[in-house]
């Protein structure tokens, strides 16, 4: 079973991933979770002990880098905006993961025509 991918082909689709990149854009990786809050008015009816209502629900972004996780109250505004440059990080994800499989490619089945400047 012969799958070689054309050389050619190869090198152009990754040349079309690597300006897609170069046009990629905002992103952010992170999660939008949304719940309710107790306010700090003793006789409101969040507090009740029984039957509590929390307020909100309310949308929020959290972040983790490194070992920290940040969390950001998000206005209409800013969840519009999360959530485009979260849609684009998991775009940018899969057109990474293209550009590696491409890559691979070429080494696996073109590495005679490869430079090393490339």
């Amino acid at each position: 079973m012969n799958n070689k991918p054309s050389y050619q082909a190869l090198l152009k689709e990754r040349k079309r991933l690597l300006q897609l990149l170069a046009d990629w854009p905002p992103v952010l990786r992170g999660s939008i979770r949304h719940h309710g809050n107790k306010c700090g008015n003793p006789h409101c009816r969040c507090r009740d002990i029984k039957k509590p209502v929390l307020h909100g629900p309310y949308h929020y972004l959290s972040h983790r880098y490194g070992n920290k996780t940040q969390t950001v109250f998000l206005t209409k505004v800013k969840l519009r905006h999360a959530r485009q440059w979260i849609a684009d990080y998991k775009r940018l994800i899969r057109a990474i993961y293209r550009l590696s499989e491409v890559n691979f490619k070429l080494l696996r089945y073109h590495y005679d025509k490869l430079d090393s400047r490339k």
